[in-house]
């Protein structure tokens, strides 16, 4: 016991539960001891017996110091392991910024084509019929010919009439050349500081006006314009094409 630091065994004694109580006992026991030599029932306590509780006294701390020694270190390399996770994680939400960044990067250069690769959807979703009608219109199936062939100014006239041939009909792909109409038009535009044409665009609800819109409703007046068919157009101002309305 003389090499061991006394007032931490008295600390670490005091801070364990199980130790106390085993003291805590050992003394009840010695006082016990004590009444019975005062009134003689038992004698004195062995000087090995006492040696013998020191020495388990002493045997128990060293474990428990041996085991709190493991636990440190057991500690230790939890923290050690929980500091590389968390470097593996900063690396990953890095890698992860990086690659959300590449993406809207790549998201925002195909924003470019979406109105080409929209158009050209439009276009494929045509019936068979539609497609061989405006063949003469659309020379080429590639993404330039296309574009080419559907920006010239006659090409513009005759996708609009095909348009209205297909409202006079009921044929709900005139719905679909209208809005093939309204891309080349904006197409068409960007060859010029002003735009040459522009688009009658009626809203459903407006009212009906003879100047700007026709009613393909046969043998019926309209007061106002409860859907939109085809947009008309102007070009340089003046009306062309009157919007097909019911």
């Amino acid at each position: 016991m003389t090499n061991m630091d006394m007032e931490s065994i008295r600390q670490f004694i005091l801070n364990d539960e199980e130790i106390r109580n085993y003291f805590l006992s050992l003394a009840g026991k010695e006082n016990s001891g004590q009444s019975a030599r005062r009134t003689g029932e038992f004698p004195d306590r062995n000087p090995v017996q006492q040696a013998s509780h020191e020495n388990e006294l002493e045997n128990y701390v060293r474990r428990a110091e041996q085991e709190n020694a493991a636990l440190r270190r057991e500690l230790r390399a939890a923290q050690e392991h929980e500091a590389a996770l968390e470097k593996e994680c900063g690396r990953l939400r890095e890698a992860a910024s990086q690659a959300e960044a590449q993406r809207n990067a790549a998201a925002e250069r195909l924003a470019v084509f979406e109105p080409i690769r929209s158009a050209m959807k439009i276009y494929r979703s045509l019936d068979e019929k539609s497609k061989a009608a405006t063949r003469n219109i659309f020379r080429s199936a590639s993404p330039d010919g296309f574009i080419s062939c559907g920006a010239q100014k006659d090409s513009l006239a005759n996708l609009w009439d095909y348009g209205r041939t297909l409202a006079a009909y009921g044929s709900e792909d005139c719905l679909k050349i209208d809005r093939l109409f309204g891309y080349f038009v904006s197409l068409y535009n960007l060859n010029f500081e002003q735009p040459v044409y522009t688009l009658i665009e009626p809203q459903t609800g407006d009212r009906f006006d003879e100047d700007v819109h026709v009613c393909l409703t046969r043998g019926k007046r309209i007061a106002s314009v409860s859907g939109v068919l085809l947009r008309g157009y102007r070009v340089n101002g003046k009306t062309v094409n009157k919007a097909l309305v019911k």
